[in-house]
């Protein structure tokens, strides 16, 4: 009946825009219609996000610290890494040597890339380690002469 791959991909497609039509329409349709009454809008509440029964304090933008970045970047280099290697593992024996001798040079580069962050000191997260703080330096001024200089190369 649906053998037809044509026909198979056409019911999925199907099925996937129903999905979104849904996703997209109902919330507007379900959602709260305050934003329509006058006296609603001017409560001071209308405008603060709820989140837990807690009012928001202090400012929404905070920077994390670098280290974040650096966990979140070393968690998916090395996610990409067990990924790698696991569907290596799984093909082993059709790779034979030559995915052997493959594999090997992706790890040997891994770890030379992990050996040179260790070595610059990217994985020292002390506070004695840290690269001091760049200072900008205000730009000298220039005072102004009364003479006149001619540029000019004879």
């Amino acid at each position: 009946m649906l053998d037809d791959p044509i026909l198979q991909i056409s019911i999925y497609g199907l099925c996937v825009g129903v999905v979104i039509a849904v996703m997209l329409g109902l919330p507007p349709l379900l959602g709260e219609r305050h934003w329509r009454k006058h006296d609603r809008r001017t409560e001071s509440a209308t405008a603060i996000p709820y989140e837990c029964g807690i009012r928001p304090t202090g400012n929404a933008q905070v920077r994390p610290p670098v280290q974040y970045y650096l966990i979140a970047m070393f968690f998916v280099i090395f996610d990409v890494e067990a990924a790698y290697l696991y569907t290596w593992a799984v093909a082993v024996p059709e790779t034979g040597w030559l995915g052997f001798i493959e594999v090997t040079i992706f790890v040997t580069i891994l770890l030379a890339s992990l050996a040179y962050l260790w070595l610059t000191g990217a994985l020292d997260w002390h506070a004695q380690s840290q690269r001091p703080r760049a200072r900008h330096q205000q730009k000298p001024r220039i005072q102004q002469s009364t003479e006149f200089y001619d540029d000019r190369v004879a």
